[in-house]
């Protein structure tokens, strides 16, 4: 079955030369994160996909939900496409015949299946000769998802008076014009512990993955990391990462690891072992997997005679409201 990677108003043939792991600045936008780069490592590793930025007329056409009104506008060409939404941070697409979302808050193996993020491409672990001394502390990400608590005068100079670096290695995100030149978020090679708060969030932040988890796993970084789903959801003791929800308790926690070196090498040991499950290498026979077998298998059980997609996304959008499924 013919599958192919939809991104509309890019120029595919250039996008097929990038590398992730080399060209890693141009990663950082969902729709590439997601699609082009599942679609570069997958054709790396021999699977035949297509990567497109016209929609196919047959076979499995793999989307980011952001690009979803862009595929509704060609709906007629799409009768015989059944259509894979890769939901990421957005709202459920109405079109997606099937999704991949984030983390398994809406996953249920038949409709929406969870797979990992990809973690940072490019990505360099700590220096293992830094031992367990904690001299720097990183936030890595987009500056509007650090907790307000940890951009004030407090907490820097709480750190600065145990002899800590607090280093924020962030920008403002800006879609397309996001400034990709101010970040080094693969280097890890300086950093002894990976801070990640967001501001608060009644829903434990459901849409996101567990991306920072992955990375501090395979940097060999323990990490603090706040109360999100995703987070939790991997979460199999405190060897994975300490939880902290606000200032006093991620000061808590930075004590806790200076006075206890055993938790904070068993911390790295432990996230070692972690990685294998999360690395890109676990990750790819997942994606293999789902569109070599599982979709192609769905779509052989269900009738030959479709509705139209107008008819079709009409369906999944009702289904939704009856069964008060969240749209994210």
């Amino acid at each position: 079955m013919n599958v192919t990677f939809f991104l509309a108003g890019e120029d595919a043939e250039a996008l097929r030369r990038l590398d992730p792991d080399r060209d890693w600045r141009r990663f950082q936008l969902g729709e590439h994160a997601w699609i082009l780069q599942t679609w570069l490592r997958l054709a790396r590793a021999g699977f035949p996909a297509g990567l497109s930025a016209a929609p196919p007329s047959e076979g499995i056409a793999v989307f980011h939900a952001k690009q979803a009104r862009a595929l509704r506008a060609q709906w007629r060409r799409l009768r015989n496409v059944t259509l894979l939404g890769v939901r990421a941070d957005n709202r459920e697409p109405p079109i997606a015949d099937f999704e991949v979302v984030q983390n398994g808050r809406f996953a249920d193996g038949e409709r929406r299946f969870h797979i990992p993020h990809w973690p940072q491409p490019a990505l360099i672990p700590r220096d293992p000769s830094r031992g367990t001394a904690i001299r720097r502390i990183a936030f890595k990400g987009f500056a509007q998802n650090l907790h307000p608590d940890l951009r004030a005068p407090a907490w820097e100079g709480f750190l600065a008076g145990l002899g800590i670096e607090w280093l924020v290695d962030a920008v403002p995100f800006a879609g397309a014009a996001t400034d990709r030149e101010g970040i080094a978020w693969p280097d890890f090679r300086e950093v002894d512990l990976l801070l990640a708060l967001r501001p608060p969030d009644r829903r434990l932040w459901t849409s996101k993955p567990a991306t920072k988890l992955y990375n501090a796993w395979l940097a060999g970084v323990p990490a603090l990391l706040g109360p999100e789903y995703a987070y939790r959801e991997q979460r199999r003791s405190e060897l994975d990462y300490l939880e902290v929800s606000n200032l006093d308790e991620a000061k808590a926690a930075v004590l806790r690891l200076r006075e206890r070196p055993d938790l904070y090498r068993a911390m790295i040991e432990n996230g070692r072992a972690r990685s294998r499950e999360i690395a890109p290498e676990a990750t790819l026979p997942r994606w293999i997997e789902l569109l070599g077998e599982t979709i192609p298998a769905r779509i052989a059980s269900r009738s030959p005679h479709r509705p139209p997609l107008p008819l079709r996304a009409a369906g999944h959008w009702l289904r939704r409201v009856v069964t008060l499924r969240p749209a994210r």
